[in-house]
C-alpha cells in the first residue's frame, strides 16, 4: 500500500510517498557467533528494543559475541 502524506504540503513542494505493509511487524533480532571468523546465527527475536538490548548485555557478560538487528521491513510471525 502506498500512501501520500499531504499533511505538510505547501505550494511548490512535493508530496512524500511512504510504503507501508500492515502485515509486517517491527522486531529486534539478536544474533550470536562463536568466533570472529564464523557466521552470525539467530538467537532470539523481540518485539521491544529494550528487551533485545538486555539479552545482548547478558550474552556479552557471558563472553558471547552478540549483535542487534533492527528489522522494520522484514516479515515475522508473532
Amino acid at each position: 500500500m502506498i500512501r501520500l502524506d499531504k499533511s505538510h504540503v505547501e505550494t511548490g513542494h512535493q508530496e512524500t510517498a511512504s510504503v507501508s505493509n500492515p502485515g509486517v511487524v517491527r522486531n529486534f533480532r539478536v544474533q550470536v557467533r562463536e568466533s570472529d571468523s564464523s557466521d552470525w546465527h539467530m538467537y532470539s527475536t523481540f518485539r521491544h528494543r529494550r528487551e533485545a538490548e538486555s539479552c545482548i548485555a547478558a550474552l556479552q557478560l557471558g563472553g558471547v559475541s552478540a549483535r542487534l538487528v533492527d528489522c522494520d521491513r522484514c516479515p515475522t510471525a508473532i
